[in-house]
């Protein structure tokens, strides 16, 4: 089951240690809403509060671990390349780190980009992952990354409501259980990437075929007139939802130019960028997501639609740097409550 959480965005689950699963919601009464997880996290979309919290939390309740996440501003976004680019350097490494946790912040960790590390068959590249996921846990949220037309019609259709990332819910109570044993923040995250090296085909293997299933939908839309029209014609301010209007606008170029070719990997990008714009504060991304970022953010500014999003970065001319320095110039929060660190 999933739960409102209509007092506070944040997302509980207990998990038993013989590994039963049950949730409840973190609203001060800690009143317990029954239903489906997808259809009750589609139905609401949460306002982030500014205030001070650990991103994520485990604690025995009787029998039963409660895992706790919370989505905590500056909320960071890598894709996969960007989190290598960053991984195979201390110093960026470092900084990274230093940034989030010196903020008290939140770096989203998507199954998605997890899983493309299976496209590496240099283990190294796992190694250098894991030793900087070491570095910022707990600070970091594990988010489902779902089909974009599953994610895109669900939600409010107020703009100027930023929601939270589906939460990993199938993750977070793996690693429940892990921590009830080790009771250790970098024992319970140990071998997150390991874990996608050792199964790398199968992943590779799941990866191409929701890519694939996306292109071939992508393609069949965009070879229909009244769709293009539809989409050339479309407004910030016509009643879509805020994934609707973020999808459609990283896509409008493929969309519009037929000829433009649409690859497995853009398919990917597409699904890497449209959470990450929508919910994050600061995004690394591929240099062709920035730019179609950017763009939105300029209609945003022309039509004067209030409708924050992700401020984007790319890798090339400096990008990297550039996305530190962001960072780094986030207000710093004041020190987590000493039961919280």
């Amino acid at each position: 089951m999933f739960v409102d959480t209509s007092d506070d965005d944040s997302m509980n689950g207990h998990v038993t240690r013989q590994g039963a699963v049950r949730c409840q919601d973190s609203a001060t009464d800690h009143q317990r809403l029954r239903g489906d997880r997808r259809g009750l996290l589609g139905r609401r979309l949460f306002t982030r509060k500014r205030r001070q919290r650990m991103p994520i939390s485990f604690a025995f309740d009787g029998d039963d671990v409660m895992w706790t996440q919370q989505f905590v501003s500056p909320a960071v976004y890598l894709d996969t390349f960007a989190i290598r680019a960053i991984s195979e350097s201390d110093e960026l490494s470092m900084r990274f780190a230093q940034g989030i946790r010196g903020r008290n912040g939140t770096w989203l960790l998507a199954a998605l980009s997890m899983g493309e590390f299976a496209r590496f068959a240099d283990p190294r590249h796992v190694d250098r992952a894991e030793w900087l996921l070491a570095q910022v846990v707990p600070y970091i949220y594990l988010c489902l990354s779902e089909p974009v037309a599953a994610r895109a019609a669900t939600g409010e259709t107020t703009t100027a409501a930023r929601p939270l990332p589906p939460a990993d819910h199938r993750n977070m109570d793996f690693f429940s259980r892990r921590w009830a044993q080790a009771q250790s923040f970098q024992e319970t995250f140990r071998g997150m990437f390991q874990i996608v090296h050792e199964n790398r085909d199968k992943m590779v293997e799941t990866l191409d075929e929701v890519a694939s299933t996306l292109v071939a939908s992508l393609g069949i839309y965009r070879q229909r007139e009244p769709y293009r029209r539809k989409a050339k014609a479309a407004r910030l301010d016509d009643g879509r939802t805020r994934q609707q209007i973020i999808s459609g606008e990283l896509l409008r170029e493929l969309i519009l130019d037929t000829n433009a070719p649409i690859t497995n990997n853009e398919a990917l990008d597409l699904m890497h960028a449209v959470d990450a714009v929508d919910c994050c504060d600061l995004v690394l991304l591929d240099k062709a997501w920035e730019r179609r970022a950017k763009a939105l953010h300029k209609r945003i500014a022309e039509t004067n639609t209030d409708m924050p999003i992700a401020q984007c970065f790319s890798m090339r001319n400096g990008g990297i740097e550039e996305f530190l320095a962001a960072l780094e110039r986030w207000p710093v929060s004041s020190p987590l409550p000493t039961h919280l660190a």
